[in-house]
């Protein structure tokens, strides 16, 4: 994928053409009216005002179902790690871009707002990722639309607060912004697997990104910024980073944050530290992420995640010849995804809504508690 910079500083001065109009109608008390709907909302809220701008997105049928089920099953086998992948490697890798990174900054909600972000970029994952979930009306169509009108509306709110933004970042959330977002869950996915020894064949490849094309669609990215395959995506990542990858003071202290998150999830101080570390050191753009984003040195727990990954590795090894391994592979997936299920987001619900296909193909039985899920 060839993009001259030239090109790409036009792509900073464009949001979404199909919603920006139609969000700028809208007073300033509603756009944070919708907004809050919008977080506090499970699924797509019934509002009106959603429903009309919902209503001026072309409909966007899947071209190639089974090419993208293929991706989706990646999911399925790998859905641990790739949920490992993002809060360890893709968010932070967002973090990176000094000019993107100041909308994320600057539309927190809350102090906590680490988890509550970790939390919904695995749910949106999630959703995405169930076979038949991107067809017309499905559970991943709704998730993506969802946070495509949560753009908008914060396109709009930044925008409209002239003494919080700088001409020189750019228009808030623009498209080359959303097309470095977008590497971050197809390009870093994939780049955070095999640094953990999963063995990603080309049609998996191909399938994920395929995916990932589709989404990018959903989400008003213009076609011209949506990478193809694994090449296309390294040279974008290459020509983005070489533009936007620079240290930033918001950059440092969301990602200071998210490793007091991450370190909480795990039962060994560090380990969560060691983790983004062990993705962010040697990442897909060439670039030291970890230095960049100035972490703390990773403590003696750097060791345990390096023998974790060689375990990993073998198991993975073994997932290609021996038969029936990928099936029981999904127990494995089912394990990872009950702790998950037993965190809660700040205020104290359940993170995660898991679709009726996933629990069946992780084989998953729960039983609804007060204020959470249990496994």
């Amino acid at each position: 994928m060839s993009v001259s910079d030239e090109e790409l500083d036009r792509w900073r001065e464009r949001g979404d053409d199909a919603l920006d109009a139609a969000v700028a109608e809208l007073g300033s008390e509603a756009v944070r009216e919708l907004l809050g709907e919008l977080f506090r909302t499970t699924g797509m809220p019934r509002d009106a005002r959603v429903v009309a701008l919902l209503q001026r997105l072309p409909a966007l049928p899947v071209a190639d179902p089974q090419r993208v089920e293929h991706g989706q099953n990646l999911f399925q086998l790998f859905g641990p790690e790739i949920l490992l992948v993002l809060g360890c490697y893709a968010l932070p890798a967002a973090y990176a871009a000094s000019n993107g990174v100041q909308v994320i900054y600057r539309s927190r909600r809350m102090a906590d707002d680490g988890l509550r972000r970790l939390c919904e970029t695995a749910q949106m994952m999630i959703n995405v990722m169930v076979p038949g979930g991107l067809a017309p009306g499905g559970i991943g169509e709704r998730s993506a639309l969802k946070v495509r009108l949560m753009h908008a509306l914060i396109r709009a709110h930044v925008a409209r607060d002239g003494q919080a933004w700088s001409s020189s970042w750019g228009l808030p959330i623009n498209q080359e912004d959303l097309a470095g977002t977008l590497l971050t869950f197809s390009l870093v996915v994939i780049d955070g697997l095999r640094k953990m020894g999963a063995q990603v064949s080309p049609q998996d490849e191909q399938g994920y990104f395929t995916v990932w094309h589709h989404i990018g669609k959903l989400l008003g990215i213009d076609a011209r910024l949506i990478p193809g395959d694994y090449a296309a995506a390294v040279a974008l990542a290459a020509r983005i980073a070489a533009r936007q990858l620079r240290p930033s003071p918001e950059g440092k202290k969301l990602a200071r944050d998210l490793v007091q998150v991450n370190d909480s999830l795990f039962p060994v101080p560090g380990y969560g530290l060691s983790l983004m570390h062990f993705f962010l050191e040697s990442s897909i753009f060439g670039i030291n992420l970890a230095g960049l984003l100035d972490l703390p040195a990773p403590n003696w727990t750097r060791l345990l995640v390096r023998g974790r990954a060689a375990q990993k590795r073998l198991v993975f090894d073994w997932l290609e010849r021996v038969p029936g391994a990928r099936q029981r592979r999904r127990v494995v997936a089912g394990f990872f995804t009950q702790r998950l299920i037993l965190l809660q987001r700040p205020d104290k619900r359940s993170p995660f809504e898991l679709p009726p296909g996933l629990w069946a193909r992780w084989r998953l039985r729960a039983r609804v508690a007060p204020g959470r899920v249990a496994v």
